[in-house]
C-alpha cells in the first residue's frame, strides 16, 4: 500500500510539472532579453535579469488603459451572465410552461453551432443596435450564454423541491425564494462559473476584434496582437512580459477561489 501511495504521488507530481513548465517558461522568459530567448540552446533561467521590460511594455502598451478595457468588460459580463443564467436555469428546472423542454433541447442545440458561424449575425445585430465600436457591445449581448444555463440548471435540480414549496406556502415570492434560498445554495457552482466565465471574457480575442475599432477601446488581447504583428523585430520578451501581467488577475481569482471552484464541479457529482 506504501508503494502505491509513493508511485501515486510520482505520478501527481510529474503532471502538475508538466502543466506548470509552460507558465514557469512564460515568467522567466519575460525577464530576459529578446537574443537570450532566441538562443539554442535555451537557458533556463535568465542570464542576466531584465526586470525593464515589465515597465517598458505597461508604457508601450499603454496597459493602464487596455487592462481597465478588459475590467469594464469582464466584471459586467461575468456578473449579469451569473444572475440570468440562473434565472433561467432555474426555470427551465423548477418552473412549468409550455413547450419548455423544446425549447431547452433547442438551447442546447445551438452549443453544437461554431461560434464562426454566428459571427457575421451577430455583426450585424450589434451594428444596427448602435452598439460598434462601444465595450458595450462586447458586454450585453453576451450577457447569457447556453452554457451557463445548462450549467446552472443541472445543480438547481438537485434542490428538493420540497424546500421551495415550503417556501412559497410561507408567502415567499419567486424572486425572494431564487435570491434566498436558491442562490445561496448554488454558490459553489456559482463560483465554478464566475471563474470559467472570467477567463473567457478576459482572454476573448475574436469579438473585440470585430467589434471594435478605436485603439483606445482596445483589450489586452487586442493590444498583443497588435505587438505580434510587428515583422520588423519582434519584441518578444516584452510581449512575455505582457502576458505575464494579463495572467496574473485570473490567476489571482482562481487561486483566491480554488477550494470552492473544485466544490462546485464536485457538488453535482453525487446524485441522491
Amino acid at each position: 500500500m506504501k508503494t502505491k501511495n509513493i508511485t501515486q504521488t510520482i505520478v501527481l507530481w510529474m503532471i502538475g510539472i508538466i502543466f506548470l513548465l509552460p507558465i514557469y517558461w512564460l515568467f522567466v522568459s519575460s525577464l530576459k532579453s529578446d537574443s537570450e530567448i532566441t538562443r539554442f540552446p535555451p537557458t533556463f533561467w535568465p542570464e542576466t535579469i531584465v526586470w525593464s521590460n515589465y515597465p517598458e511594455i505597461w508604457e508601450l502598451l499603454k496597459f493602464q488603459v487596455s487592462f481597465t478595457n478588459s475590467f469594464l468588460v469582464t466584471v459586467p459580463t461575468v456578473i449579469l451572465t451569473v444572475l440570468f443564467s440562473s434565472m433561467a436555469g432555474y426555470a427551465f428546472s423548477k418552473k412549468r410552461f409550455l413547450g419548455k423542454n423544446t425549447l431547452f433541447v433547442l438551447l442546447i442545440a445551438t452549443m453544437t453551432v461554431p461560434p464562426t458561424v454566428l459571427l457575421l449575425p451577430l455583426y450585424f445585430i450589434i451594428t444596427k443596435l448602435g452598439m460598434f465600436d462601444s465595450l458595450i457591445g462586447l458586454i450585453v449581448p453576451f450577457s447569457v450564454t447556453v452554457f451557463a444555463i445548462f450549467f446552472t440548471k443541472q445543480y438547481i435540480d438537485d434542490i428538493p423541491n420540497e424546500m421551495l414549496e415550503a417556501a412559497k406556502v410561507d408567502g415567499s415570492s419567486d424572486f425572494h425564494t431564487f435570491f434566498t434560498i436558491v442562490m445561496p445554495l448554488l454558490r459553489p457552482a456559482l463560483t465554478a462559473l464566475i471563474i470559467i466565465d472570467t477567463v473567457q471574457n478576459w482572454n476573448s480575442f475574436t469579438m473585440p476584434l470585430v467589434l471594435l475599432q478605436s485603439e483606445d477601446k482596445f483589450t489586452i488581447p487586442l493590444k498583443l496582437a497588435l505587438m505580434a504583428q510587428d515583422t520588423v523585430a519582434i519584441p518578444w520578451s516584452k510581449i512575455l512580459a505582457a502576458n505575464v501581467l494579463s495572467l496574473l488577475p485570473v490567476l489571482i481569482l482562481f487561486l483566491s477561489l480554488q477550494k470552492q471552484f473544485v466544490a462546485g464541479l464536485m457538488a453535482g457529482s453525487v446524485k441522491g
